[in-house]
This record gives structure tokens, C-alpha cells and sequence, in this order.
């Protein structure tokens, strides 16, 4: 990684020598996600994600908030990012509209309950301009993201949405794509080194599916900063089990020379 890019997250750094691992919360109901979230904690992520479009009372902002301020309290002081994936980039039908979703992601940047908030760049320009400002005010970090889970577009086009984000505004540039064969998969993680190389902030990158899931093992050595895996229930199709990427990661930094 480029010196002067990682975020401190409560102790961890994100875009450091090794990428942190995040396990995805996709229960529907308070009392699932409490049951999902400790046992996913258990396991000892280094970050946690509230797939909140999962969540079935999502249009009720205090209740986001109060199941919102449970997870912190079973979580302590692991790291949470937010995130409504819309349906149009893989995630779930919700009952409000993109406009409420704004408000809500303001209301959740507020309370100050997570630590980084995941909104898509494929939304309205002014739209992203108000969630920057949310998360600025309340010191919360904005990752913007970019997800086809349809193919796998070509290298220039994958370096420029990294760059975009950062343009503007983003703490974290987040790229996801689907590979249709393996030379797919070599053009994302190509294109995440030459966007490494060029940008001032960490990039997540991966290839989705069973033929993407090696980005997921060593997405680190080209400039991703963090992967997915499966705590208890995967959000994208080729996540890993926890325990099963960390021990690919102690492998890969014991081969690299990292102490």
C-alpha cells in the first residue's frame, strides 16, 4: 500500500500492510441479526456490515436506529460499515425509495453508531453530495461503491470508477465485478494495482462468484484493503469463512516476508 492512504477504525487500519476481513449481517428481523451478530462475533472479524436492505423494518428510522445501537453494544469496538445495497447493484427490494434511503443514511451518520457508511456512486449526483456531507459532519467514513454483477468491465473502465469515487469525495473506493472466465479475474486485480498506484485513498476490490473468489485470498498483494467473508450468512456469491481466510492471510504474509 501507498504511504499516508490507511484509516485508523478503532485500532485497526484499513489499507495497512494486510487487508481487514468484514462479515457481512443479513438477518431480516432485531431479533435474528442480535442471534446472527454474536455468533459472527465470536469468530472475530475485523469488521462488521449491517446489509441493512436485509433488514424488514428498514423504513422505520427509529428502529433502525435502536437495533442499530444493539449491534454496537453486543460488537464493542469492532468496526461497522452501513450499507443498503440497492437491488439494481445485487441487493434486496426494499419498501422506500432512494430519497428515504438519503435521509436514513444521514439519521445513521448522526447517531454516530457506525463507522463507515457504503453508498453506491450509480446514484443521483446530488444524492452522494448530501451522504458526503452527512458523513462529514459526523466523522463517519464514506466508502462509494460499484458493483455489476453481470460481467466484468474492461481495465480502464475499472481503474476510472476507483478514481471517481475518490473524485468525489470517498474515503474508500469499492469495486465488485463478475467474472465470466479467468482472464476476468486477472483484469480486476490488474486494475485494482494500477488504481493503487494512482489514488490517495484504500480500494476494495473483488471478483465475484466460485471463479472470483481467489481475489478474495489475495487481493491484498495487488492494493485491495479488505474482502468479505462468510461469518454465518454470505452476502455475494464466493465469500470465504472467516477461519478459512485468515489462515489464507497468515499464509500469504508469512510467503511476503510480513512478520
Amino acid at each position: 500500500m501507498n504511504p499516508g492512504k490507511p484509516l485508523s477504525l478503532r485500532g485497526r487500519t484499513l489499507g495497512g500492510d494486510r487487508p481487514l476481513i468484514c462479515s457481512p449481517l443479513v438477518g431480516r428481523t432485531r431479533e435474528r441479526l442480535l442471534a446472527e451478530v454474536a455468533n459472527v462475533h465470536a469468530k472475530a472479524p475485523d469488521v462488521i456490515e449491517w446489509r441493512v436492505d436485509y433488514f424488514d423494518a428498514i423504513a422505520d428510522t427509529a428502529a433502525v436506529l435502536e437495533t442499530g445501537g444493539a449491534l454496537r453494544r453486543v460488537v464493542g469496538d469492532t468496526p461497522i460499515i452501513f450499507t443498503r445495497r440497492s437491488n439494481r447493484e445485487g441487493g434486496e427490494t426494499i419498501p422506500i425509495g432512494d430519497a428515504e434511503v438519503v435521509k436514513l443514511y444521514g439519521a445513521v451518520a448522526a447517531s454516530r453508531l457506525v463507522d463507515l457508511i457504503d453508498f453506491e456512486m450509480g446514484n443521483d449526483p446530488e444524492q452522494i453530495r448530501e451522504v458526503r456531507a452527512s458523513t462529514r459532519a459526523s466523522g463517519t467514513y464514506l466508502i462509494l461503491s460499484y458493483h455489476n454483477f453481470g460481467y466484468t468491465p474492461g481495465g480502464d473502465f475499472i481503474v476510472q470508477r476507483f478514481l471517481e469515487a475518490e473524485r468525489l469525495g470517498a474515503d474508500v473506493a469499492k469495486v465488485a465485478v463478475m467474472p465470466r472466465d479467468r482472464g476476468d479475474v486477472l483484469t480486476l486485480l490488474a486494475a485494482t494495482a494500477q488504481a493503487e498506484a494512482k489514488s490517495r485513498i484504500p480500494l476494495i476490490s473483488m471478483s465475484m462468484g466460485p471463479l472470483g473468489a481467489v481475489t478474495r485470498m489475495i487481493g491484498g498483494v495487488f492494493g485491495s484493503s479488505l474482502s468479505f467473508a462468510i461469518g454465518e450468512g454470505a452476502s455475494a456469491p464466493g465469500q470465504i469463512p472467516i477461519a478459512d481466510l485468515k489462515t489464507i492471510y497468515e499464509i500469504v504474509a508469512r510467503t511476503r516476508g510480513a512478520p
